[in-house]
């Protein structure tokens, strides 16, 4: 007895236990079937497991994954409540959801073939089985297969009667149609009562006769329908100086009242005249009838596309022509910017073809197309027109011209670092040679100074002994175009100095920029300071020998420089991350690019593509420090010649003259020199180490561009010396044992009257 009411005890037990893991069961099948409803199609983020679930689902069944949560809760709710009484069993319900979701994913995707294509379509599983169908039965067969799998799975999961759902339609459709009868027939039958009221009855109203009306002056319609209105052809201005070329620029620029170095007193600025002049042409660009045909065979492609637009306004220019498209209304500007390629194959065009997608500020699409015959922009008609000589910055440059013929100019004090790159052949070194003439031909020697970096030996050695040469390590007599990448770190690093050095001058006079301390000078009687423009021309070779150095130059230079009058212009044909670092990129937001190889450069240059399809030869994109958009230029050419006859022009007047920057005026009052106590603890730093880097500098000193400085004072005293095609420093240990002795001597006998002390330490 005892043993019954123990079995039964425990088969209570059991039961109960039962119960509750079949209610948990169910709850967390509900509650996951939920969570996948919310998985897919939330937007928000779905967490650790929800993000790999989503991905998986969508990609195996594509867009058919929206309907499984809802197809699977109702196979829990049909086992649940057992509505699936005459299919007993849950693989029923599986081949069911099975031949719905396969079905479903097949036909998505033979539909996404057809007018797509979709983005995830039928996923994997509509993928295979589109294609083991359409091999088996063709492209029709698949369609046709695939639903009669989806009505076979929908018999099977919802156990549809087709004969009730045929009859309940026929049922309503007769209904619809008998419906729609009787109220014809009742309406026809109430007209035709009151039509024979009115003739049995006569008219209800007495019809009285309408006046008539004035007449109205109308101009007389045209014959034929109005013609299309002509597209707008906007020709850019020839500018067209007011002097002559002896006269051209003379205007005196802003802040230059009074000669800085009297040196320079009757020197005279170079005329245009030593340039080659602009070729005699008409008009900028292709010609009137050039310009219809293409606008036609523009409009022509379009339409062959199926794509209905016009052709608004056209902008010739020397090398390229820009045609605005206005699309029609209900034209997608993707369906426009996709046959890009298709408008280049019809055009016949020389190069790749730029789209403006939409040009800001209109309502259209710019096509740059490049012309059949390109047109030389000589820097001659730049620096001779209106738009460069009315304007008075001293650091104004000319860029070229537009895209739509118009002047380009550019002021490199507001912008006020520039990076050009592209690729080799491209013209870059001619756009850097037409920026260096466009100021030597607005400004006197002693207003703007170059300090030129020529690793290639080979573009800036022209302006050998000119005298706009500047170097703040070398005196006038020893100055030249730096070539070895080790002067130039020295150099730049020395240039620091010098923008430290002008910034305690502004401090004193309470001035924030050049152009106020120099009208400080001038009501003070003290002498003006000039600007001075780095030009570097090829930046990749000097940060892969000098990378450390020349960075933190740069970056020092890049963030301070501007407003004591020192502008930075990089040029580089190799446009990637390890040459235009994030330090560099941010701190020089004006950039010319001019064409590069691919989109990846462009991106690196100028944030956007766009690059890639320019045509060389000074095509280029010139972005602005203001402008959200880069503006197409052609830039200007000028050749050796000319810039030989300039640069001997101004060689004959005069030599390089400026105050060196000095190591007394450097260190004083800093402790930094030959001669102070930070390079006397750097000398016995290095005799105690026998050794010397700087990154052993840097770890005594605590600053990196501190111990660049002093690896540079110490190599410039002599006392360590890095030869030729070595990375180790040699070190003259005899040299510097010597001069920390006479420091000692020296420090011993000032003191010694007053402090015995002192001379017994130095004993």
């Amino acid at each position: 007895m005892r043993d019954f009411t123990k079995n039964k005890a425990t088969a209570q037990g059991k039961k109960k236990k039962s119960a509750f893991s079949h209610v948990l069961y169910w709850t967390g099948a509900f509650a996951f079937s939920v969570w996948l409803i919310w998985v897919l199609f939330s937007s928000g983020p779905r967490g650790v497991i929800g993000e790999p679930v989503a991905g998986a689902l969508t990609a195996f069944l594509g867009n058919t994954a929206y309907l499984f949560p809802f197809i699977f809760l109702y196979g829990l709710v049909a086992i649940l409540l057992k509505l699936n009484k005459p299919h007993k069993g849950v693989f029923t319900l599986t081949a069911g959801i099975l031949m719905i979701l396969g079905s479903m994913s097949a036909i998505i995707t033979l539909l996404s073939d057809k007018f797509g294509p979709w983005q995830f379509a039928g996923g994997w599983l509509g993928y295979f089985l589109e294609q083991t169908l359409s091999k088996m039965f063709g492209g029709v067969g698949a369609g046709l297969f695939a639903a009669v799998l989806l009505f076979a799975g929908i018999q099977l999961l919802f156990k549809v009667s087709w004969r009730k759902v045929f009859k309940r339609v026929a049922s309503a459709a007769a209904d619809d149609y008998r419906n729609w009868a009787a109220a014809r027939r009742e309406l026809t039958a109430k007209l035709k009562n009151i039509t024979e009221k009115e003739k049995a009855e006569g008219p209800s109203y007495d019809a009285a006769p309408i006046p008539e009306p004035p007449p109205v002056i109308r101009q007389k319609p045209p014959e034929k329908p109005a013609p299309r209105p002509e597209p707008q052809v906007v020709r850019a201005q020839d500018e067209a100086p007011a002097k002559t070329a002896k006269q051209a620029l003379k205007k005196p620029v802003e802040g230059k009242d009074k000669l800085t170095d009297p040196y320079f007193k009757d020197f005279k600025l170079p005329g245009t005249d030593l340039l080659e002049p602009a070729s005699k042409q008409v008009a900028i660009g292709p010609g009137d009838a050039e310009i219809t045909a293409a606008r036609l065979q523009l409009e022509t492609t379009f339409k062959s596309f199926n794509v209905e637009v016009q052709v608004s306004e056209v902008y010739p220019g020397p090398v390229i022509t820009r045609y605005e498209v206005t699309p029609a209304t209900g034209v997608k500007i993707s369906s426009i910017v996709s046959l890009c390629n298709d408008v280049a194959l019809a055009m016949k065009s020389a190069g790749a073809i730029r789209v403006i997608a939409p040009i800001p500020g209109k309502s259209a699409i710019g096509f740059e197309i490049p012309n059949n015959k390109r047109a030389k922009v000589c820097l001659r008609e730049l620096l001779e027109s209106s738009v460069f000589n009315e304007a008075r910055a001293p650091l104004m440059f000319a860029l070229g011209r537009y895209a739509e013929g118009a002047v380009a100019v550019a002021n490199l004090e507001t912008m006020p670092h520039l990076l050009v790159a592209g690729a080799t052949a491209s013209g870059k070194s001619v756009f850097m040679q037409s920026l260096i003439l466009s100021l030597m031909f607005r400004n006197k020697p002693d207003e703007v100074k170059f300090l030129f970096i020529d690793p290639k030996r080979l573009e800036l050695t022209f302006y050998e002994d000119i005298p706009y040469l500047y170097d703040p390590k070398e005196t006038p007599d020893r100055v030249a175009v730096i070539t070895d990448p080790k002067d130039a770190s020295k150099s730049l690093v020395a240039l620091t100095r010098v923008m430290e050095k002008r910034y305690k001058k502004f401090e004193k006079a309470r001035v924030k920029n050049i152009a106020s301390y120099n009208k400080w000078a001038l009501e003070n009687g003290e002498p003006q300071e000039y600007y001075i423009v780095v030009v570097i021309d090829e930046l990749a070779d000097l940060m892969l020998q000098q990378k450390n150095v020349v960075e933190d130059a740069i970056q020092r230079l890049a963030q301070m420089a501007r407003a004591v009058g020192i502008h930075l212009v990089l040029a580089t044909q190799r446009p990637s991350v390890d040459v235009i670092t994030g330090v560099i990129k941010a701190n020089l937001p004006s950039r010319v690019a001019l064409q590069v190889t691919s989109k990846t450069d462009s991106r690196v240059i100028l944030d956007t593509p766009g690059a890639e399809a320019l045509i060389g030869k000074g095509d280029l994109l010139y972005l602005a420090i203001d402008a959200q958009k880069p503006s197409r230029i052609q830039g200007a050419y000028v050749g050796e010649d000319e810039i030989r006859r300039v640069a001997d022009f101004v060689k004959n007047q005069a030599r390089p003259n400026y105050v060196p920057l000095s190591e007394d005026e450097e260190t004083q009052g800093t402790g930094k020199g030959s001669s102070s106590e930070e390079m006397v603890a750097a000398l016995r730093l290095v005799m105690e180490r026998r050794r010397v880097s700087q990154d052993l500098l840097k770890a005594h000193f605590g600053s990196s561009s501190r111990a660049t400085n002093i690896l540079s004072i110490l190599e410039m005293n002599g006392f360590i010396h890095k030869p030729e095609g070595s990375n180790r420093w040699e070190i003259f240990f005899d040299k510097i044992e010597s001069h920390i002795n006479s420091q000692a001597a020296a420090a011993a006998a000032g003191p010694q009257p007053a402090d015995p002390a002192g001379n017994k330490d130095a004993q």
